[in-house]
């Protein structure tokens, strides 16, 4: 939650500066919303299925289910939000390495709900949480300077 009061500090900054937000970075700021809002329910996923009285191993399958069933259309729309907003620009490296990256949790996500290669447990469930605040830490510290230039 921090990091998506931290974006909103930037966004501020840069409209007090009589600069207004582009189309790229209205979807910047939407994507550094999403991800935080995004690991913060992620975060508190399991935790609130536990409390539920819910089986430990079903807990894990259903907020990996959850999780899995967030983050694939998440993945597949964003680039195409990208180059919607800003069709001059290419998707940069590092979005093409979080994609991939992200794909690689989905897979162990996946294999979390099934139980096959291993129990399902909490450990793809971390990784998820991690890699989206990742994604939005990557992507903060690649377009900062977008926020402060014309």
């Amino acid at each position: 939650m921090a990091f998506v009061g931290f974006t909103a500090i930037v966004v501020v900054v840069r409209q007090g500066t009589g600069k207004p937000l582009s189309k790229f970075h209205i979807l910047l700021t939407k994507l550094f919303v999403e991800l935080g809002l995004m690991a913060t329910a992620f975060a508190m996923l399991a935790p609130t299925l536990s409390i539920c009285g819910i089986g430990e191993t079903l807990v894990w399958q259903l907020s990996s289910a959850i999780m899995l069933v967030t983050l694939v259309p998440w993945l597949i729309a964003y680039p195409l939000r990208r180059r919607k907003a800003a069709p001059q620009l290419r998707f940069p490296l590092r979005g093409y390495i979080m994609t991939t990256v992200g794909i690689a949790v989905v897979a162990a996500l996946g294999l979390n709900i099934v139980g096959v290669l291993f129990h399902p447990g909490p450990g793809p469930l971390t990784i998820a949480t991690i890699f989206v605040l990742s994604y939005a830490s990557v992507s903060f510290i690649g377009t900062y300077s977008t926020f402060l230039g014309e």
